[in-house]
Parts: structure tokens; sequence; C-alpha cells
């Protein structure tokens, strides 16, 4: 079994996001099984619900109202619970991650040796602290691509909107949607295909 296997998602809508990016994460269940989690945000607030299982099952009705927002990013994993939600000095964030770091050994041990600590060592929390490092998002996610050798994609959900981005050599898929009142981005088109959405194109 492949351990590394995972779908993003990512939306903003003029309404609320919630319903649509729940069936947008579960469209892209066939990435991955075990784990699936969402993350939204409200004004300044930014609420989190992962589970253990399968999109479809897990959610509750209260759940999805509880994270009732305009905008949200979504995850589905064979391997890990996402996204993570982290505090930093470029603002409080949350971030979903697919792919697979080469490097990821000697990044870590390259910030351990400059004093950060790592609660469970996966891909995502070194990529967080990457991005955390930057003078603002666009910047930590330059000096995280420069730092990083490895394909994959994410999703940013701060108080700014939603950034999206993959790796310079364009190896995992994320791919742009819209219609008049929303804009998405997916592993797959598949994942907003369903909600009236046009394709634009892959992210560059």
């Amino acid at each position: 079994m492949i351990e590394s296997n995972c779908g993003v998602m990512g939306i903003y809508s003029a309404g609320n996001c919630v319903r649509d990016l729940w069936h947008g994460i579960f469209k892209l269940q066939h990435r991955g099984q075990r784990y699936c989690g969402m993350a939204t945000r409200l004004q300044r607030e930014i609420k989190i619900i992962t589970h253990k299982g399968f999109v479809w099952h897990t959610y509750t009705a209260g759940e999805l109202r509880e994270l009732k927002a305009k905008s949200g990013i979504g995850h589905v994993s064979l391997k890990d619970r996402q996204p993570l939600v982290v505090e930093s000095k470029i603002g409080k964030f949350a971030i979903a991650f697919e792919g697979n770091i080469v490097n990821s050994p000697e990044l870590v041990e390259e910030l351990k040796s400059e004093g950060h600590c790592f609660s469970n060592n996966t891909d995502i929390e070194l990529i967080s602290k990457l991005i955390a490092q930057g003078s603002n998002f666009v910047d930590g996610i330059e000096k995280m691509t420069r730092a990083v050798k490895g394909s994959y994609s994410l999703v940013i959900l701060c108080r700014e909107g939603i950034y999206a981005a993959r790796d310079p050599y364009g190896f995992r898929p994320l791919i742009l949607g819209k219609d008049k009142e929303r804009l998405a981005v997916a592993s797959e088109s598949r994942a907003f295909r369903n909600l009236g959405m046009t394709v634009v194109r892959e992210v560059e």
C-alpha cells in the first residue's frame, strides 16, 4: 500500500462553502481513505475538524454547521490527519499538503539545530515551519520551495484568503475551477465538476 496518497482542496464562495468543500473532498476520497479533515475561516477565526474514516460517514450535520464560512480547505489521506493549524509570526493559518519530501530528514535536523521542536516529524509539520519563517506567506512559500526537494501541492487558509502552490516541476496536479460565485482549487477537477464549476487550468 502506498502511504503517501492524499488529496487537497480549497474553496472560496460568496455564500457558505462548507457543503461544497465536504462534497469536494468526498470526491477525492479515492486518493486516501484513512483520514479526512476540513478547516474554515469566518472573520478572524479558523475552525478545524478532522476524522479518521470516510468523509461521507464521519462528518455530522452539527459539525458542518459549526464549520460554516465563506472559505475553507480540506484534505483526505492514507497517512495523517490534516489540515494543520499553526500560530506563527506571519499570522495564524491552516495548511493542507500532499506530496513527498525527499530531503525531509536533513531539513528537520537543520531546524532542530536552530532551536525548533517537532511533535511528530511529519512532512506537513516541516512544511508549515518552513513557510512560517517567511516575512509573509508568499515569501514563506518561496523560501520553502527553495529548501525542499520533492513533489507536492498545498493549500493555505489565512486571514488574506487561500494560497495554493505546487512544486516547481509540477509533478503533483493542482486544478483551478470557478463559477460566478465560487473559486476552487483541488488535486483533481472531479472535486468541483459535480458542483457545476468550470475547469480553468492547472496552477502554474
